[in-house]
């Protein structure tokens, strides 16, 4: 064999070798940033949630039991749709919480809107035939009356996140506070202010993500 032909090929070998080599590695690279990426946002989610679970020891007079409750329904409901996650944080629904009645577990507007997130009953009617697969598996198919809805904390959470998740679907984010209590914009003004100072609150919580650094006074909603 030609020694010039002999080591040409040999040259190629070893550039083709190389770039398999760098393409690999590019590979293995976008490979494991992608999985880190998808890994963090997987524990977000979680992490409000234990925000949420923890502000609400804090700061309200619910029970542990309560808590608990609300904090296992948000988690079923998440790994029933997990498309919510996306649409709908444990923080919104604190801050509505927090708006509606200081999660008070209470019957408002005459009696029609009931439990800590003032779900009417039309309201979940339509959630109901919407999302019947949720509610089956929870075992809740009763009419939403005082007597069935005030021991059921997991079902009051799930419902209001189903109808803050369905609100931003057919309105979009932007209307979807204020959809959420018939269009008011002076709700959605509270929601806001509510989220913005629970954000910072989340902030110091997530920077040890165990307690709150220093002491923490809740604002009033408005």
């Amino acid at each position: 064999m030609n020694l010039e032909i002999f080591f040409k090929e040999k040259k190629n070998l070893a550039i083709l070798s190389i770039f398999f080599l760098v393409v690999l590695t590019i590979f293995i690279i976008i490979y494991f940033e992608t999985k880190n990426e998808y890994k963090y946002e997987q524990e977000e989610y979680l992490i409000q949630i234990g925000f949420f679970e923890d502000y609400l020891t804090k700061f309200t007079e619910l029970d542990e039991k309560i808590i608990s409750e609300m904090v296992g329904g948000l988690l079923f409901l998440y790994k029933e749709i997990p498309e919510i996650i996306d649409k709908v944080s444990a923080i919104e629904l604190l801050a509505i919480g927090i708006v509606e009645t200081n999660f008070k577990n209470i019957k408002g507007d005459n009696g029609n809107s009931l439990g800590y997130f003032q779900i009417q009953a039309p309201t979940y009617w339509y959630l109901k035939y919407e999302y019947l697969d949720i509610y089956e598996n929870i075992d809740f198919l009763l009419p939403w009356y005082w007597d069935n809805v005030e021991g059921r904390a997991d079902v009051q959470i799930i419902t209001a996140a189903l109808y803050l998740y369905d609100l931003k679907i057919r309105y979009g984010e932007e209307m979807a506070y204020s959809m959420y209590n018939g269009g008011s914009e002076t709700y959605e003004d509270k929601i806001t202010y509510t989220m913005s100072w629970l954000n910072v609150k989340y902030d110091q919580y997530t920077s040890s993500r165990n307690t709150f650094q220093g002491e923490i006074i809740p604002e009033k909603a408005f």
